[in-house]
């Protein structure tokens, strides 16, 4: 079953969007049922990687961001939405 998850980036504040995307991936890759160790394996990248990009230690390259979507059997959307 695909899921949409998402979040929206109230602000372009670079540090707090990428806590929130950093948020989202933890929270898609639980849903997924995948420890940090399994989706590390199936991106071909070490466990401390998935931990530094799920916790604001390291930005998630574009492509590898849709790798983490497809790999979790989700559509991944980050919109942006501008102060009223």
């Amino acid at each position: 079953m695909v899921q949409a998850s998402y979040v929206i980036l109230n602000e372009v504040d670079e540090e707090t969007s990428l806590e929130q995307i950093g948020n989202l991936i933890g929270d898609i890759r639980l849903q997924a049922d995948l420890t940090q160790q399994e989706l590390a394996q199936k991106l071909g990248v070490g466990v401390s990687t998935v931990h530094k990009y799920e916790t604001n230690g390291q930005k998630i390259p574009l492509h590898t961001l849709a790798k983490i979507a497809h790999l979790c059997q989700v559509d991944l959307i980050v919109g942006f939405q501008t102060k009223p």
